[in-house]
């Protein structure tokens, strides 16, 4: 238990020193004066907790750097959700293959499946926050792909139900939520 309150806490001042020294680094960079546009609007197909399981996200620039985005999909015990926000450092280099980011949002971030009972199946639902990269493999392409790294803040309640069902039902769990989840995705930009 000590452990796990621990790690979360090394998880979090890494994740913050890690976007001091993104937004330090990128705007150290030289300015070009014709920078490529960066997306406004995009559609992103993979699997994690911003596509809600394995599903879509729509992400909206409403300013340059930060967006809005809305995922769903499948969970595996039904459907999950997400929304949130995302910073992203975008580099002053016209043909710059990589963006980083910060990642904050609120939905599914824990799933019990029970084999064999369904009925026990549960989605839970919190806040989730991390870091991410963009990369284009051309800079003319109509995509990119997006990874990111993500910890999901998961609240006693979900705890709670696994050791219920274990002691009152008889279910045996062969392992336990890993800390830090991963996603992965391809984006189409639609503007």
């Amino acid at each position: 238990m000590y452990f796990n309150y621990l790690f979360m806490r090394i998880l979090k001042v890494l994740f913050i020193v890690l976007l001091f020294f993104l937004s330090g680094a990128i705007s150290a960079q030289d300015s070009i004066s014709h920078p490529v546009k960066p997306d406004v609007l995009s559609f992103g197909v993979g699997f994690g907790f911003d596509y809600g399981g394995i599903g879509g996200n729509l992400t909206a620039y409403p300013t340059k750097n930060v967006g809005l985005f809305a995922g769903a999909g499948w969970a595996i015990a039904g459907i999950g959700y997400n929304a949130g926000v995302k910073v992203r450092f975008l580099s002053g280099k016209p043909k710059s293959a990589l963006t980083f980011s910060g990642i904050a949002m609120y939905g599914y971030n824990s799933v019990v499946v029970v084999v064999g009972d369904s009925r026990h199946n549960k989605i839970f639902y919190g806040p989730t926050v991390g870091v991410g990269l963009d990369f284009k493999l051309k800079p003319e392409s109509i995509g990119y792909w997006t990874v990111s790294l993500l910890v999901p803040i998961r609240s006693s309640e979900y705890r709670d139900y696994m050791d219920d069902l274990e002691l009152n039902e008889g279910v045996e769990f062969k392992g336990r939520l890993r800390p830090i989840g991963v996603t992965f995705g391809y984006r189409f930009i639609i503007f």
